[in-house]
């Protein structure tokens, strides 16, 4: 009975603080796209730039992706 319990306790924090993780991570989510929503094109653009200054093989890695799931994608025969 007190590993039954134990175990419905354990599980019911993992759950909580999977909850609080989500509801975290959403909130977060919400201000970075209000954020965004706040700013010109000509800042967005300039933010964009630096990035990929700044993470030049982070982009060309993400580039490589999307060219080989797009090539994969078109160049299936139907």
């Amino acid at each position: 009975m007190a590993q039954q319990t134990y175990s419905s306790s354990l599980g019911q924090t993992v759950g909580q603080t999977v909850d609080e993780k989500i509801d975290n991570l959403t909130q977060a989510s919400r201000q970075k796209l209000e954020d965004i929503k706040q700013k010109r094109i000509g800042d967005v653009y300039n933010d964009t730039k630096g990035w990929v200054q700044d993470n030049p093989l982070k982009m060309m890695a993400g580039l490589t992706a999307a060219g080989i799931v797009l090539g994969w994608l078109l160049g299936r025969k139907r």
